[in-house]
């Protein structure tokens, strides 16, 4: 991977770093990961290699750029400094906004959704974390449900919060709250454990998703001729199905990945 280490880390990029570890994790746990791509969308027939028919699940990363700092400005609504090691990085949320109510769709209907942001902020750091495998373990990994209730719950949380986060502490403010964070081999073991304990499909997961109720001031299903479109393209109604579940989140900004157990015979050796 060629990178311009005079030019600002892109959000793409890290995302792309995160996705390919993602995907290597996974599959050391035995699991397959498919990663969804918009160019699949401009195919002449749309369909995914995965099984729809296996235990399944969708995941779903949010990637967010943290804005690295060494001075904690108060905001008009906060009361207090939370403890921070420097440098720190923050990003924010809009838990009214579109982004926010999509994760929290898929997350309502099962998908295992996360943000994650990483802790650097430069070419060089990101360079340095790509090739030595480290992007996810130099990265704050946390679920946007859990964040919500920190914050008091759906009735209660509203407007914009920031997340501000150290190497070793994260907090959603203005309460300033600890959120909880999980660590890669975490997330890739809470994925692998689910797909063992559970008789849902990753055919059956996508169908729920599909249908799912959209929430009056959040965002819609596609619009229906687009919808249209790619089912009639679609090598199958599951793979059409899928498209537009990924794509809903796609146009987000977030990342959907289709996890599977994978065959034994392919399966890497976790002993």
């Amino acid at each position: 991977m060629v990178i311009n280490l005079s030019e600002r880390l892109s959000e793409f990029s890290y995302g792309y770093g995160v996705t390919r570890e993602i995907e290597l994790l996974l599959r050391s746990v035995g699991c397959e990961a498919t990663p969804f791509l918009p160019s699949l969308i401009h195919e002449e027939e749309l369909g995914f290699d995965v099984g729809f028919a296996k235990p399944g699940r969708v995941v779903l990363a949010q990637f967010k750029l943290g804005q690295e700092l060494r001075r904690f400005r108060l905001a008009a609504h906060e009361t207090a400094v939370p403890d921070l090691d420097h440098p720190f990085w923050q990003f924010r949320i809009d838990v009214a906004g579109h982004q926010f109510l999509r994760l929290i769709e898929f997350e309502n209907n099962g998908a295992e959704v996360f943000y994650i942001a990483p802790r650097f902020a430069t070419w060089q750091d990101y360079d340095t974390a790509f090739h030595k495998g480290d992007v996810l373990e130099r990265s704050l990994l946390t679920k946007p449900s859990e964040i919500l209730h920190e914050l008091g719950g759906a009735t209660a949380a509203t407007g914009v919060h920031r997340i501000a986060y150290d190497r070793s502490r994260r907090y959603v403010c203005s309460e300033q709250r600890t959120i909880p964070e999980y660590r890669p081999q975490q997330v890739a073991m809470r994925v692998r454990e689910q797909l063992g304990g559970q008789s849902e499909t990753l055919g059956d997961q996508i169908k729920r998703l599909y249908a799912r109720e959209r929430p009056r001031r959040g965002p819609r299903l596609l619009r229906s001729d687009r919808a249209e479109a790619i089912l009639a393209r679609a090598k199958t109604p599951l793979d059409g199905m899928a498209a537009i579940v990924a794509l809903e989140a796609w146009t987000q900004g977030a990342q959907v990945i289709f996890v599977t157990l994978a065959d034994p015979e392919n399966a890497e050796d976790i002993s």
